[in-house]
């Protein structure tokens, strides 16, 4: 089958002028010098997706990653190369970005679907899904301009799935308004996926691109560094993150220095190993020893700091997460590893991303994230099943009966 998306030597040149002046006299008949200065945000980029992939778009400030969502909606166009998308194609870079502040919400429901290609008549019928959706009911007539940001947020991010597109192209959107609708808006993409749509997922958050993405693309400097299975691409963009951060810290004489000022705390690497050896291991059989090493550096200012640290099956289910916070233990040092030792691991089987989330000693702002190196395989070889090995116990009564009534709490 054709790709649904296809890039073919895209490059995007942008032009920075010294002043307003300079842009006028370089359009003057006799100009010959060039007065502006060449800034070069995509170069020689190509890439396929084909009908129902996943496919997450990583890279630092600066790499091109919005320049290039931006040519793939058609709000902006290449300086060279070409692409094609095949199908009805929704964006969510900014939603409510469409909306008119002094319309209704109602009104503005009709004019940003007619924006993504929806008749009249075919909003219409989408109308009440879009609402229930939303559960923005009581609000709908009231003008844009009274609604708060996460309402606003909520509208379009209904409007845009509502066009249920061939591909969806997402930037950065999947935490809009409270938990409960965040996990709407979640399962509504998974639902996507299952339907075989196709997604382009750009995000900074690494573990939103290994869980959700089958494939990955690494932009560096404009170009295109990786595209390879997501977990490769994560695992080489956090470890080039790492290698940065550390050249950073230590200048050509090799001496250490201090932090710059305005760094943040941060986890250097997250890995799995074999408490008992401390070597890397990642396949392990249900009631077996496990641990997740964490190596932390703190900010310039060194603050209080908290680990979490979760254990997610692939399709988005927590099974389950420890803190250093709720467990009492503190830790503020300017950098050195936290371990997480699981002496008798319970999960029963299957194939688990390792989350770390390094917080600040209340648990509640969030420093920095990123999934261990490596999946938690866990191979189970006995006829049990579920998810969970529970501790349990048998007792047999001949004769027993069971009692009529719940004794009293």
């Amino acid at each position: 089958m054709a790709p649904s998306i296809q890039a073919r030597g895209l490059e995007k040149t942008y032009r920075l002028y010294g002043s307003v002046y300079d842009r006028l006299r370089e359009r003057l008949p006799w100009n010959r010098v060039p007065r502006h200065r060449p800034v070069h945000a995509l170069r020689d980029v190509n890439f396929d997706v084909a009908p129902g992939e996943c496919v997450g778009l990583v890279g630092g400030n600066g790499a091109g990653k919005s320049t290039l969502l931006k040519i793939l909606t058609g709000t902006t166009f290449p300086s060279a190369g070409s692409y094609s998308i095949r199908g009805r194609v929704a964006s969510l870079l900014e939603l409510g970005a469409g909306f008119h502040a002094d319309f209704t919400g109602r009104e503005n429901i009709y004019m940003n679907a007619a924006m993504m290609g929806l008749s009249r008549r075919e909003t219409h019928q989408k109308y009440q899904e879009i609402l229930d959706f939303s559960e923005l009911h009581e609000f709908i007539d009231a003008p844009i301009r009274t609604y708060s940001s996460g309402m606003v947020c909520r509208l379009g991010f209904s409007v845009a799935v509502a066009t249920d597109p061939d591909v969806l192209i997402i930037d950065e959107i999947l935490a809009v308004g409270d938990m409960h609708f965040q996990r709407k808006c979640v399962e509504r993409i998974w639902d996507y996926k299952k339907r075989g749509k196709t997604l382009f997922f750009c995000s900074h958050s690494l573990y939103d691109v290994r869980q959700l993405c089958d494939r990955a693309i690494w932009l560096k400097q404009g170009r295109v560094e990786l595209m390879a299975d997501a977990v490769t691409v994560t695992n080489e963009y956090a470890t080039y993150e790492h290698q940065l951060m550390a050249k950073q810290d230590r200048p050509s004489g090799g001496a250490a220095v201090p932090p710059a000022a305005d760094e943040l705390p941060r986890i250097v690497r997250a890995q799995l190993v074999d408490p008992r050896t401390g070597l890397p291991r990642h396949i392990v059989q249900p009631r077996e020893p496990v641990a997740v090493r964490v190596q932390v550096r703190n900010g310039a200012q060194r603050v209080p700091l908290c680990l979490a640290i979760g254990f997610t099956r692939s399709d988005g289910i927590l099974m389950f997460a420890h803190t250093t916070q709720l467990d009492g233990v503190e830790f503020d040092f300017a950098e050195g590893v936290v371990t997480l030792v699981l002496p008798n691991l319970k999960l029963l089987s299957g194939e688990f991303v390792v989350p770390v989330w390094l917080m600040d000693g209340n648990g509640v702002h969030r420093f920095h994230e990123r999934p261990a190196e490596q999946n938690l395989l866990v191979q189970n070889r006995t006829k049990e099943l579920g998810y969970f090995v529970q501790e349990h116990e048998w007792k047999v009564e001949p004769g027993g009966v069971l009692a009529t009534q719940e004794p009293l709490r």
